[in-house]
């Protein structure tokens, strides 16, 4: 077993330190392979026996073997897909002659078996559930972080075009962030993305918003998630990319299914809702500043 496959298998076994060197690892791979056992435990402000401890409990006989496995893997993927690593070598010394058909048929199936196996895990009532409390939320706070943070603002978009009071929270200050959360209540709705590497953060603010009762969509990778255990609903999809740490098809597609569902299971109120977008488009009109007598903009 690989390291990046012990840490999503164990890490709702792992110890909170232990689950910060997880982190930390699957998040600065390029840096972490290189390091050495004392650099590692200077690094996280931990002991060199935690890491010796995190590296056995991954399975590893000890901590090279687990650096060593973590470095075979990114030079693998620095290297590319199977198809490019099996191709052959032509040319110059150390060159190799890329096989793109080979290249497009492995990236398209693999697209395609994401798709497969993070629908395969999705279940209607689930989805049901989540656009249910996202429809009677009075505020819809959508958060993400990092690459997770684009999920957020894609989900935000979707809803505002269907009239649905939406916040997203991955594009906001520290100061804002905190602000709107603090105003979130059962009347609300959290719709949180989050990807292995798991943002602290936002493990954090899952556990503020369950202490205020605050209703929880979560989707994420793995029902283990560390996200995952304060959720009402929880969505899974695959992220396995053949290159990139995390892919984002999985989330993107349920996120498609969230708004698709929010938007034809109340029709009526979706159109009344969308009406209410034109007439106050309409009466408004454009963002514009006033032009003076030659033409500059008004102070």
């Amino acid at each position: 077993m690989s390291f990046l496959e012990a840490v999503n298998e164990k890490y709702g076994e792992l110890s909170p330190v232990q689950k910060r060197i997880a982190d930390y690892m699957y998040k600065y791979p390029d840096e972490a392979c290189f390091y050495s056992l004392r650099e590692m435990a200077n690094a996280l402000g931990v002991t060199e026996v935690t890491v010796l401890r995190f590296a056995r409990k991954l399975g590893f006989a000890n901590y090279v073997d687990m650096k060593k496995d973590l470095r075979d893997h990114l030079q693998a993927r620095l290297l590319g897909s199977e198809a490019l690593r099996s191709s052959g070598a032509s040319g110059a010394a150390g060159t190799r002659e890329l096989d793109y058909e080979a290249m497009f048929k492995e990236f398209a199936a693999n697209e395609v078996r994401v798709l497969e196996n993070t629908f395969s895990q999705c279940r209607l009532e689930q989805v049901l559930t989540a656009v249910s409390l996202i429809r009677q939320a009075s505020t819809v706070y959508a958060i993400g972080n990092e690459l997770a943070a684009v999920g957020s603002a894609y989900l935000t978009r979707r809803l505002m075009t269907i009239g649905i009071r939406v916040e997203d929270l991955g594009s906001q200050s520290r100061a804002l962030y905190i602000d709107h959360l603090i105003h979130a209540g059962p009347e609300d709705v959290a719709v949180v993305f989050s990807n292995p590497g798991y943002a602290r953060h936002v493990v954090n603010t899952v556990k503020y918003l369950s202490e205020k009762r605050v209703p929880q969509i979560v989707i994420t990778d793995k029902i283990s998630s560390p996200v995952a255990t304060f959720a009402t609903v929880v969505l899974t999809y695959d992220n396995h990319d053949l290159y990139y740490y995390n892919s984002v098809l999985g989330f993107f597609s349920l996120t498609n299914l969230i708004a698709y569902f929010a938007a034809v299971g109340s029709p009526e109120e979706t159109t009344r809702l969308r009406d209410q977008i034109l007439e106050a488009r309409e009466s408004i009109g454009t963002i514009s500043m006033y032009k003076d007598s030659r033409g500059r903009d008004g102070k």
